[in-house]
């Protein structure tokens, strides 16, 4: 009679051959989107194993982020709100001249979904640090000074009269607090960044963009509601004024989950 030892390693192998068919079905389009996978019952019949080798099997893909456990119901392909985002409209001046909302809320309307985020308004010491450098520095003012700093979770639903529930990005904006603290910055609505800021005499022209690929902490994987491991894309940029001085710095982290990123430019001459 086989051991226990031997008996989870061959369960285990039965396992991960399930989850592996199951990954290739669905990678490949034979399951769409929302679509219902077979029952704990269909695949223990069709394949003749234990319902813990399926159930394992399932618990694989629920942690890489393919299937979700819907109770009562079953087991269904991750559905995923993946959108196309342009970057170098992101902040374009004269495009957010034009919203009266900020430019995030216009790109999600624009593609059709519905929409809300959670703004939190708080000051930072300049010492504080954001994607391994201070605050501060990547804002060109002295250490000692504070920042405001607008925190934001981000939600997005599949249609506008549909629940916004999936979390779409972290952002954190931060400013100089001498610069915007009598502004409408410090209050946590959605505000016009653009109009703010030229109305304080730094009009918004260009930016500077830091992409990172790498794997979701723990607390973004809480905050985002991601499953096991995931990739993450973190961006920071740094809008800079007319006359160069950086006046915000967004620090955004976003869920790899196959959303498209876009980058437009002249081409000029070194």
């Amino acid at each position: 009679m086989p051991s226990q030892r031997r008996r989870d390693t061959l369960r285990g192998d039965v396992s991960a051959r399930i989850a592996e068919d199951l990954r290739q079905a669905i990678l490949s389009g034979e399951y769409a989107e929302g679509d219902r996978l077979p029952s704990t019952s269909e695949l223990m019949e069709q394949e003749q194993v234990s319902s813990l080798s399926v159930r394992h099997a399932y618990q694989a893909l629920i942690g890489e982020g393919l299937v979700v456990a819907v109770p009562k119901k079953g087991f269904y392909v991750r559905e995923s709100l993946c959108m196309t985002w342009h970057m170098t409209k992101w902040q374009d001046p004269k495009r957010l001249e034009t919203v009266k909302t900020d430019g995030w809320t216009a790109d999600v309307e624009a593609a059709g979904f519905s929409h809300r985020q959670t703004i939190s308004v708080s000051i930072l010491p300049g010492s504080h640090m954001v994607a391994g450098t201070p605050i501060a520095e990547r804002l060109g003012i002295p250490e000692g000074e504070r920042v405001v700093v607008r925190s934001r979770v981000r939600y997005i639903g599949p249609g506008p009269d549909q629940p916004a529930n999936e979390p779409e990005s972290l952002a954190d904006s931060y400013y100089a607090y001498n610069l915007v603290k009598d502004t409408g910055i410090m209050e946590p609505d959605s505000v016009n960044t653009a109009q703010v800021l030229a109305e304080l005499g730094c009009p918004m022209r260009d930016h500077i963009d830091e992409l990172t690929p790498r794997i979701a902490s723990r607390q973004e994987t809480d905050r985002l509601q991601l499953a096991g491991v995931t990739a993450v894309l973190e961006v920071v940029r740094t809008t800079l004024t007319t006359s160069g001085k950086p006046v915000l710095v967004l620090h955004q982290i976003r869920p790899g989950n196959g959303s498209k990123y876009i980058y437009q430019g002249e081409c000029r001459d070194d």
